[in-house]
């Protein structure tokens, strides 16, 4: 798993939950790196629980509303 994958399992975290995904992130211009094609899978085998999709329609927000002000787009 590249870092930030292995900071998750380093942590102790027993949970992920999520609401945007990756490709809301990138509609805006974020670069989130690679992440491994089944990484809620390689998580939960190390039994780190994901959630997914929590109030999409609002992260998708959030990041509309950043990127309007123009915040900064790290990785761009």
């Amino acid at each position: 798993m590249p870092c930030v994958w292995g900071g998750i399992h380093w942590a102790g975290l027993k949970r992920v939950v999520t609401g945007a995904r990756g490709s809301d992130a990138e509609a805006i211009g974020f670069d989130e790196g690679p992440k491994p094609k089944d990484w809620q899978g390689a998580l939960q085998r190390r039994g780190i629980t994901v959630i997914t999709d929590v109030e999409r329609a609002a992260a998708q927000q959030v990041l509309a509303f950043y990127q309007k002000q123009q915040g900064q787009i790290y990785n761009a």
